[in-house]
């Protein structure tokens, strides 16, 4: 029996679009400034009553982009992204964790310049006034979703570089549901060697942890019937998760600007699993079983996005 999917009222914004073209050439410039300017600063994010303040340095070289992040409050973290090698250092666990992604990114490198014209295909954007934010005067840039599958963005990108200042999701009812925004930046010509390395380099005796897991033979059973419009797949992996016995396969799914988690897992891996619609952190949740396992979608998504993405799921030669 399919499930009943709540209706969305659709909404946009009180100013008038731009022409998809002259988007997209925002939305270029954007990616573009995120990756080539380079740049030291502090932003803060916060998700519901989650808050966390990080430190940044952002260098571009020979083409490829380095950045160094370290968390200023809450659990310590520094996190070191070379291309898409991505490792993580964790000081309270002594644990370091390596992994290889392209979907991944950091704020202010919101998406990658190949995905400038898709994200257009699937928000209206357009231009709202200024504002100014950590001493630079910057434009605000509205993106209005053109179905009831994702939020309304707005990124408030600086004057001269481009580079994104600020990033609100904000949902239909206008709660702001998740905010980046730098508190203090600057732009520079040249980073210091320093801003890019870890503070304490010496991880000897601390757990290395990789994300790559030898895949499972049913890992590829599990595909997606038919998605909302606009999201595709950009990565799968098999990961061990804290208190779980067996791995979980994780699906991630994006639409460009937004990005959307599938958990599934082995029934028996823990006795007490929900069903239907919860929050976590913020963002929704759907959970549903299919045979002898469970599924979890998570995103900052409506919640309709995450019941159309965990119904078209299903498991290739199934027990009936």
């Amino acid at each position: 029996m399919r499930l009943p999917v709540l209706l969305l009222a659709f909404w946009s914004s009180a100013v008038l679009a731009e022409p998809a073209s002259e988007g997209s050439e925002w939305l270029l410039r954007m990616a573009s400034a995120s990756r080539e300017v380079s740049f030291v600063g502090t932003f803060m994010y916060q998700r519901g009553d989650f808050n966390e303040t990080t430190r940044i340095a952002h260098r571009s070289e020979s083409g490829q982009s380095i950045d160094h992040l370290e968390t200023l409050s809450g659990r310590q973290r520094e996190i070191v992204r070379v291309g898409q090698d991505v490792t993580w250092y964790m000081p309270e666990s002594k644990t370091v964790r390596t992994e290889r992604q392209s979907y991944r990114r950091f704020f202010p490198d919101l998406f990658g310049p190949e995905r400038a014209r898709t994200v257009s295909q699937f928000y209206e954007i357009s231009r709202a006034g200024t504002d100014r934010v950590a001493g630079y005067d910057c434009v605000n840039y509205v993106l209005t979703p053109k179905d009831n599958f994702r939020y309304r963005q707005s990124i408030c990108a600086e004057t001269k570089t481009w580079l994104p200042l600020r990033v609100a999701t904000v949902n239909e009812r206008q709660d702001r549901l998740e905010t980046f925004a730098f508190s203090q930046l600057q732009l520079l010509p040249k980073i210091d060697p320093n801003d890019l390395r870890v503070r304490n380099p010496d991880t000897s005796g601390w757990t290395q942890e990789s994300a790559a897991q030898a895949a499972d033979p049913a890992f590829g059973n599990w595909f997606f019937r038919e998605l909302p419009a606009g999201f595709a797949m950009v990565s799968e992996s098999q990961r061990v998760m804290p208190g779980r016995p067996q791995p979980v396969i994780h699906k991630v799914l994006s639409d460009g600007m937004v990005w959307v988690s599938v958990f599934i897992e082995p029934l028996s891996n823990t006795p007490a699993m929900g069903r239907g619609l919860s929050q976590q952190g913020g963002a929704n949740a759907y959970s549903r079983p299919i045979g002898n396992h469970h599924v979890t979608v998570v995103g900052l998504v409506p919640v309709q996005t995450l019941v159309l993405i965990g119904g078209a799921l299903t498991q290739r030669n199934a027990a009936p």
